[in-house]
């Protein structure tokens, strides 16, 4: 076949589109959340342009619900910042850089919540019998509503209608596990924010969850808070193996990942730094470096790289202009007194004019 030649006609007012998001991130993605980060970049090119979630959801016929979840999945990719008030109402959405956020590779391989390896630490609970559902039974539990959504949601996320043993996953977490509808979202957010797909990966953290004794959303909230990939990668990097962190140093990592939105990654070199520098574990040290990064827009590990580099110069400069500086003053010093004018002097005039006076 031959050659496609793609041109255009005229020259029409366009919306840009980077080409990483085309390459990582949309193939993964639900069309309909694809649609909706489509529109914000749209509307970016009318900065002052003023919307609520429920235009975006008439606009696409799509419930609130719909469109808050798209959101929270752009968030989750590091795509989209929501900004919120006191009183958590959604007051800005901005979007990331696509330079900063690009998806870590190592974020990807990562269990989503809670590491499987953290359960067998962990008093296990028995898992119930896994027993196939007859049509009769998938028809009964598929009449609750919630049910309904769950099984909607899942086919949003992973971009295709579900089969037979999808389903009948889904149904023993709710049924036999017990997770709430909530949990079994969660779970699923979770896995697709890491881009892990597969039904068969999520049945294993679900299993390992149920283990654990999480059974709601608060429950899986909470097991992240204390074991999630953060609080994994700075015990790592400070080399904590023999106790879990306090709530005043879990408190530090809650800020580092959720507040100040750093990566798993910048967050160990983070807390490396700290003790190659002062040799010893210090969040609050650590803190004050990640604080640092955040005034200079650093996001990623080649920002860092970058930031040390440009650190690294000025400081070279600086030493520089220093030795220059000594350099000059003792070459000042040896011509003589820099505070006084030097003279110049004939001898052999002055010999004549004291003989002449002795005389």
């Amino acid at each position: 076949m031959a050659d496609i030649l793609l041109k255009r006609d005229s020259t029409l007012a366009a919306t840009y589109v980077p080409n990483t998001f085309i390459d990582e991130y949309m193939t993964h993605a639900d069309g309909e959340f694809v649609k909706i980060y489509l529109y914000l970049l749209r509307c970016m090119n009318n900065p002052d342009t003023v919307f609520s979630i429920s235009d975006i959801a008439d606009k696409f016929d799509h419930t609130e619900k719909d469109v808050t979840r798209a959101l929270k999945y752009w968030e989750k990719m590091r795509l989209l910042r929501l900004e919120f008030n006191k009183q958590a109402e959604l007051t800005g959405i901005c979007l990331s850089d696509f330079t900063s956020s690009k998806m870590p590779r190592a974020a990807q391989e990562a269990e989503p919540a809670l590491p499987a390896d953290t359960c067998h630490t962990e008093q296990k609970h028995k898992l119930p019998e896994r027993t196939e559902y007859s049509r009769n039974q998938l028809a009964l539990l598929s009449e609750s509503e919630s049910v309904q959504e769950i099984l909607f949601v899942t086919e949003r996320y992973l971009g295709h209608p579900l089969n037979n043993t999808e389903i009948q996953m889904i149904l023993y977490w709710l049924d036999k596990l017990k997770f709430s509808p909530s949990l079994v979202e969660y779970l699923i957010e979770q896995c697709v924010a890491k881009n892990h797909l597969s039904i068969r990966y999520m049945d294993k953290i679900a299993l390992s969850w149920a283990e654990a004794g999480i059974r709601t959303l608060t429950d899986a909230k909470q097991a992240l808070q204390h074991h999630g990939n953060a609080v994994y990668a700075v015990q790592k990097a400070f080399g904590i193996s023999n106790r879990t962190l306090a709530e005043a140093e879990l408190k530090y990592v809650h800020k580092w990942s959720e507040e100040l939105g750093f990566s798993d990654e910048v967050i160990a070199l983070a807390c490396e730094k700290t003790i190659l520098r002062i040799h010893q574990i210090s969040f609050d040290y650590a803190d004050s470096i990640l604080q640092n990064w955040k005034q200079h827009n650093v996001r990623t590990l080649n920002d860092v790289k970058l930031l040390d580099a440009q650190y690294q110069e000025a400081k070279a400069k600086k030493v520089s202009a220093g030795k220059a500086a000594v350099r000059t003053a003792k070459g000042t010093c040896a011509g003589g007194f820099a505070n006084f004018s030097q003279r110049t002097y004939n001898y052999e005039e002055l010999e004549r004019e004291l003989l002449s006076q002795a005389r």
